[in-house]
């Protein structure tokens, strides 16, 4: 790697020094294992499973329709030539055509190097360096792949299990549809070939957290995205030998039996159900394909009762896996409709709801935001995608295709069931966003972090969180997953704790949040608390109430907190409450009153703030994900309002300025009554002018 670049990431990130290690462990890791290789230490595993006379006698249904000279080789125990004449009507009978008239998305920048290219990508995947998880590893050119190896400097069990998602042999596909550059066809065939003898499937009840290469969610995603992909790619070169394609589709009964007998629940069982039931749609060659895709059908429509809350978002509450989820629905539909199967109309009905939670989280720069273990993704992307099974959706045809009269009706939105609120001035790339988490602890990749607030403003968001972290054992992934990397309170230096009694129960999904609101012309409010507990002890003490005054004025726009916290088991006990609010902007000014930031101004009606960033003791704070990679962070401002009380109100104000915008007056000071009863409320701006609210009117409540 170049000396320059190499010291400009480690400054940039600061923990880009471990992908430096990670390297340099996997090339002594991969040297050790060829070592073992060389002197026989690795004993040789033959996949697939299934002998030839198990497949052809059990497993294929010998009287599908053009497979007579494939019976008539088993009826006389002729397997070698069975093989043949399986894999000559394999070649003649897949239609890719029909199969590449569903567009196929580009393979994630993930699995490539930074800047790399797919061209650049595929020699090196033919050179035997492969990428999972943001994390190179190189085998060398000459000596085969080991599927089971973990190269990461932390043994990080997520590369060896994404590296059998075969990413990296669909992005080969991907580019020899470009190309047809017959290595790169080569290059498939000799790790598919590896990865089959390698990678045995394990018995029935073996777990797949105990496996390497045969997680379910894997088997889900080689079957419902990536295999196919490469099959209808290859099966016609001469790479693609015809033991190769019969190895091939044992290996895929074998998935199919896994999948049908061991799978999961939320968005892992979305993506095995995408899995088995392509199986049945792809394979009708076997006995069990009707079964499959029966048993997928009833899954999948099953589950949208059971995971999509009624005001659209999937019960892991995180914008991610809600794409996953719909993003595998799709797939499987188009699949089902290109190659002449039905799917219920309420399987489509139920799918619109939920694509349309995109469209009510989205921010400005129409990306949704990475609530839990989220990320941001283009909405409009996922809607030209959508658009082809819900293609008479308003909202896709204005997201799509610019039809104003389809845009939706509302501009703020209250989600009563899934707990969120988010709050606009307009629908345009210059508006001002905000939202509010008062959501119930999801189904999985929660985060702590109830009644946390996002601020949108100026390309970017402004009052920003911890986001999402690679799923390791890092300090920066406890940071994220903590009360400390979100904008909202502990107690007593501890964090919320839903997660320690937390036990979803599947009529959770009918249960509506605790979550007031009100929306009018100019003010937007939005009110819910938290009581659940903090710290390993479960301390049901302290109550945080929390509520939300969004200013819905498009050029001076305000978002003002109010925070009521007390202790409700004691009149006399105080507690530290810490307000903490991470914001992505550099400082300009500071006083004990207020701070002027380079996009906004924060004032607070009463304690002691101060401000780190980047810090790693005695606790981590200040910092925000840029990536799912590990070492892909950097340091944030957190602004840490510290009150000691019994119980308190407190007031914190924002006023984004827009890009650009020259402020004729800045805010300069909040006055609040400490008193929880009180509801007045007073801005003060340094060109001496006042502001007098009152929460009753600007919740149009009273």
């Amino acid at each position: 790697m170049n000396a320059i670049l190499l010291l400009f990431l480690i400054a940039k990130y600061p923990d880009f020094r471990y992908a430096v290690h990670n390297t340099k462990c996997a090339k002594s890791r991969v040297r050790m294992n060829l070592r073992k290789r060389e002197k026989g230490m690795y004993e040789k595993k033959l996949g697939p499973l299934l002998s030839d006379e198990q497949f052809f006698g059990e497993c294929l249904n010998l009287d599908y329709q053009g497979m007579e000279a494939v019976k008539k080789a088993v009826d006389g125990k002729d397997y070698n030539l069975a093989r043949k004449e399986m894999a000559s009507y394999i070649r003649e009978t897949l239609d890719a055509d029909r199969f590449f008239d569903i567009p196929y998305e580009i393979p994630e920048n993930i699995y490539k190097l930074p800047g790399e290219s797919d061209a650049k990508a595929a020699e090196r995947i033919c050179n035997h360096t492969l990428v999972s998880v943001g994390v190179p590893c190189e085998y060398g050119k000459d000596n085969k792949v080991d599927w089971e190896a973990n190269p990461t400097y932390n043994g990080y069990k997520e590369w060896t299990w994404q590296l059998s998602r075969h990413n990296d042999i669909k992005l080969l596909a991907h580019e020899y549809n470009k190309t047809k550059n017959e290595k790169l066809a080569y290059a498939a065939a000799e790790l598919m070939d590896s990865w089959m003898k390698q990678a045995v499937c394990p018995d029935a009840d073996c777990a797949g957290y105990k496996t390497k290469c045969w997680r379910t969610i894997e088997c889900g995603i080689r079957m419902g995205a990536n295999w196919p992909y490469i099959l209808f790619t290859f099966y016609k070169t001469p790479a693609f030998t015809y033991d190769l394609l019969i190895d091939w589709y044992k290996s895929v009964y074998e998935h199919g039996e896994r999948l049908s007998k061991n799978h999961m629940t939320g968005n892992w069982l979305i993506m095995e159900m995408n899995g088995l039931g392509q199986i049945g749609i792809l394979y009708p060659q076997f006995k069990k394909s009707a079964q499959w895709l029966n048993q997928a059908l009833e899954s999948l429509e099953e589950e949208l009762d059971r995971q999509i809350y009624p005001d659209g978002f999937q019960y892991e509450l995180t914008t991610n896996y809600h794409d996953v989820v719909i993003n595998n629905y799709q797939r499987f539909i188009e699949v089902a409709y290109k190659f002449g199967k039905t799917v219920p109309e309420t399987l489509l009905e139920k799918l619109s709801s939920a694509c349309e939670l995109d469209v009510k989280l989205m921010m400005p720069d129409g990306t949704t935001p990475d609530l839990n273990d989220g990320c941001k993704r283009s909405v409009k992307g996922s809607y030209e995608i959508r658009k082809r099974i819900l293609p008479n959706d308003k909202i896709a045809k204005w997201l799509t295709e610019g039809d104003e009269t389809k845009k939706p009706a509302y501009t703020s939105v209250a989600m009563p069931w899934s707990g969120f609120a988010a709050f606009r001035t307009g629908w345009n790339a210059d508006d001002t966003w905000a939202l509010m988490d008062a959501a119930p602890f999801g189904k999985a990749h929660q985060h702590e972090d109830k009644l946390s607030v996002l601020l949108y403003q100026n390309g970017k968001l402004l009052l920003t969180e911890g986001g999402n972290y690679a799923y390791d054992e890092s300090e920066m992934r406890r940071y994220v997953l903590s009360t400390r990397s979100h904008n909202t309170v502990r107690v007593d230096g501890q964090d919320q704790n839903r997660r320690k009694t937390y036990a979803w129960k599947e009529e959770d999904i009918k249960k509506k949040a605790n979550l007031e609101w009100n929306f009018s012309e100019k003010w937007d409010y939005v009110k819910s608390a938290y009581d659940e507990g903090y710290g390993e002890d479960q301390d049901k003490a302290p109550v945080h109430e929390r509520a939300i005054y969004f200013y819905r004025d498009k050029n001076h726009p305000l978002l003002i907190t109010v925070d009521r916290l007390s202790d409700t088991k004691s009149s006399t006990a105080t507690h530290d409450w810490d307000i903490l609010w991470h914001i992505d902007s550099e400082v300009e000014k500071q006083t004990d009153k207020y701070i002027q930031f380079a996009d906004a101004d924060i004032a607070w009606s009463n304690g002691e703030t101060s401000i780190i960033a980047g810090q790693e003791t005695p606790e981590w704070q200040g910092f925000i994900a840029t990536g799912t990679k590990q070492g892909m962070y950097r340091a944030v401002p957190c602004v840490d309002t510290k009150v000691k009380a019994n119980k308190v109100r407190i007031v914190t104000v924002f006023a984004p300025n827009k890009e650009g915008d020259v402020k004729t007056k800045h805010l300069s000071g909040v006055k609040a009554s400490t008193d929880l009863a009180d509801t007045a409320i007073t801005l003060e701006f340094d060109d001496g002018s006042v502001w007098t609210l009152d929460e009753k009117k600007l919740s149009g409540l009273a």
